[in-house]
């Protein structure tokens, strides 16, 4: 037995938080072979004995990339496969036509979501919408063990799949990879971080109206909102542009690009409170944000909107606020009163980093992940 795993990804890059710094790592650490294949980008290396092997496949036809995935796992001949998406599961069912393997599907991405479905509409939509959910039926269907990254994206498969193991992985962070900065008092200064999509629908504008509203209310405090993450469209930029046109004297927004896993954590706990107000939609709530447990571990206090993932997966929620997105005046009032009443704002703090090291770490369920993944190796 070889130990070989290969995670295999069309949805994420091969430097991916989740594949490459935590599951990768802890695959590596347990003695196993491990080479990351994304089909997103061009990158050819090997990091801490882990071997990348990934190409970029947005010019070529479905059959090919089904083919090219084939030829590059002939390639390793890995013994087991952690796929993150149907495209990725069903080719490997071809590999495994020819050899001994098993194949886990990692749910962390909706399929069909709102991105899978486009800009379709009417009967188009329905097609489209019914395709994919048969894809995703097929590669439930052909993959033989499920890790789900949170409690709604389990439900399906579950009941469909019920005599098929799975393991519930969730997005919590390695501790050694975040920074720690000390509270300080705030002297006339307030920062505030958002870090994802710069669009309409991650509420871009809902975050920019509640710092300008906590600014009418504090004028002789200097906010700061610092936003990590990238525009998607041209529209978007536009969009950000006349959201941020009335701001006043007192605040100051900063954008950054999208930042490497390492550099992002070592940079975000330099900040006072992460605000994160995307839109209360179907999709939205039942997704569960994997940079929460993040802010946590850097012990701030955050404001998300407020999510039916969150409420099932954390309780209580002592160390922020879920709120509606769009009622500005409540969230600026929850502002408003960590700036007025600093003992609130350390209590806070102190709960989110106590909760991050007692309930929402990578160190409490990486054993699981690789019992789950020794089963299947000792199962062939």
């Amino acid at each position: 037995m070889n130990n070989k795993v290969v995670l295999l990804n069309t949805a994420h890059y091969s430097l991916d938080d989740r594949v490459f710094y935590h599951q990768a790592r802890c695959l590596k650490n347990n003695a196993y072979q491990v080479q990351i294949i994304s089909t997103k980008e061009n990158l050819s290396k090997t990091i801490d004995e882990i071997t990348i092997n990934s190409y970029d496949d947005s010019n070529l036809t479905h059959a090919e990339k089904l083919n090219k995935i084939v030829v590059q796992l002939n390639l390793f001949c890995p013994d087991i496969i952690i796929c993150d998406s149907p495209l990725a599961v069903i080719a490997s069912g071809r590999y495994k036509q020819k050899h001994k393997v098993n194949i886990i599907y990692d749910i962390t991405e909706w399929y069909p979501s709102k991105k899978n479905i486009g800009k379709a509409a009417g009967v188009n939509k329905l097609i489209r919408l019914f395709t994919l959910s048969g894809v995703f039926l097929l590669a439930g269907l052909k993959s033989d063990g499920f890790i789900f990254g949170e409690y709604y994206k389990s439900i399906l498969c579950k009941r469909l799949f019920f005599w098929k193991p799975a393991l519930k992985l969730s997005y919590y962070p390695d501790l050694s990879y975040i920074q720690h900065y000390p509270l300080e008092k705030k002297n006339g200064e307030f920062n505030l971080l958002y870090s994802g999509m710069i669009n309409k629908d991650k509420g871009i504008e809902s975050v920019i109206k509640v710092v300008q509203r906590c600014a009418n209310i504090h004028p002789e405090t200097q906010f700061k909102l610092k936003i990590i993450g990238y525009f998607s469209t041209p529209d978007d930029t536009i969009y950000f542009d006349d959201c941020t046109k009335n701001s006043g004297k007192n605040v100051h927004i900063e954008i950054q690009n999208t930042l490497p896993f390492p550099e992002f954590c070592k940079t975000i706990g330099n900040t006072d409170l992460f605000l994160d107000l995307r839109i209360v939609d179907i999709e939205n709530t039942h997704c569960l944000p994997i940079k929460l447990f993040y802010y946590l571990a850097c012990g701030r206090p955050v404001i998300y909107s407020n999510l039916k993932s969150i409420r099932h997966e954390i309780n209580p929620f002592n160390f922020g606020h879920l709120c509606k997105p769009t009622d500005i005046t409540a969230i600026a009032s929850r502002i408003s009163d960590y700036i007025l009443n600093p003992n609130v704002y350390e209590q806070h703090a102190k709960n989110a980093l106590n909760s991050s090291k007692a309930k929402y770490n990578w160190a409490l369920i990486e054993n699981d992940f690789i019992s789950f993944i020794n089963n299947f190796r000792d199962s062939i």
